[in-house]
C-alpha cells in the first residue's frame, strides 16, 4: 500500500511528539509523493540521516543513509533541496532515541 508522504510524516511526528521528543518540519514537501528524509540530531555535531527508499522485497521503508557533521549536514541537504525542492526534512532532536527501531514497529 502507498501511503501519502504528509501521512508517514505526521505519523514519525506524532508518535516522537508523544515520547516528548522534538520533531520540527525543516523543509515541506509534496503531499502526496514527496521523498522523505529525516535528520536525527544527536548531539556532539553529529547528524544521523535516513531516507524512505523503494525496498524492492520490503516495499517502502525508511532505511539509515549516512552519518554526517554540523557542516557537511548543510551541503547534503542544500544539494539535496536543489534536485528536488519536493522533499520533506523532518529533523529530530534526541541524543538517546533509536529512530530505526521506530520505524521498524511501525512500519514504515
Amino acid at each position: 500500500m502507498n501511503l501519502k508522504a504528509k501521512m508517514i510524516v505526521d505519523t514519525i511526528r506524532w508518535s516522537l511528539e508523544r515520547k516528548g521528543i522534538p520533531v520540527y518540519i525543516e523543509h515541506k514537501g509534496d503531499s502526496d509523493a514527496g521523498a522523505i528524509f529525516v535528520k536525527h540530531d544527536k548531539g556532539e555535531g553529529l547528524y544521523d540521516v535516513y531516507h524512505r527508499v523503494n525496498d524492492y522485497n520490503d516495499g517502502k521503508k525508511i532505511k539509515f543513509l549516512s552519518t554526517h557533521t554540523e557542516p557537511s549536514i548543510k551541503e547534503f541537504f542544500k544539494l539535496q533541496i536543489d534536485t528536488d525542492a519536493d522533499l520533506w526534512l523532518i529533523e529530530v532532536v534526541s541524543k538517546d532515541f533509536d529512530l530505526y527501531d521506530l520505524f521498524l514497529k511501525q512500519g514504515l
